[in-house]
């Protein structure tokens, strides 16, 4: 997450990648043990009602933080568009130039359009930033709770043969 937060609008796409497969990786290493853990001290003819109750339970906070982290998403990038429209305006500096002026004047409609194309991708990109930092700062809050679990005193007896059958 941390080096997400310095993404740009020009982030290659190998960098988008290796970010993702590094992320899916890490999602690996975390339920495997997550799962191995749940799992322990269940007795094998409550297993198949705890997997219900473990996936259901993953399920639903996944998607609760999947529709909040979208809604402050959308919620930053209103806010972010508003506040970088406030430095477009005739009167901004960067306007004097004449190449700048006169691709994205704000006095014809292709110019706005171009500018407004340009304010949505900046605060987009920031926006997405905002919740990168989030993802990452709750994922590091959530590091301390690796040593409230503790290793399971008797170990559910496993019937093998229940299995094979």
């Amino acid at each position: 997450m941390y080096d997400m937060t310095g993404w740009t609008p020009a982030v290659s796409q190998w960098t988008i990648i290796s970010t993702g497969f590094i992320q899916g990786a890490g999602l690996g290493f975390l339920f495997v043990p997550l799962t191995t853990i749940t799992f322990a001290t269940l007795a094998p003819e409550r297993r198949a009602e705890g997997t219900g109750l473990y996936n259901l339970s993953r399920n639903i906070g996944s998607s609760v933080g999947i529709s909040v982290v979208s809604a402050l998403l959308t919620q930053n990038q209103q806010i972010n568009h508003a506040n970088i429209a406030t430095y477009v305006t005739p009167y901004n500096p960067a306007f004097g130039d004449p190449a700048v002026s006169q691709a994205l004047s704000p006095y014809g409609a292709a110019g706005r359009a171009a500018l407004d194309n340009l304010v949505t991708l900046q605060a987009t990109i920031i926006s997405y930033i905002d919740d990168f930092k989030l993802m990452m700062i709750l994922s590091l809050a959530a590091i301390p709770l690796v040593l409230l679990l503790r290793k399971p005193s008797t170990p559910a007896k496993v019937d093998h043969s229940a299995a094979m059958e």
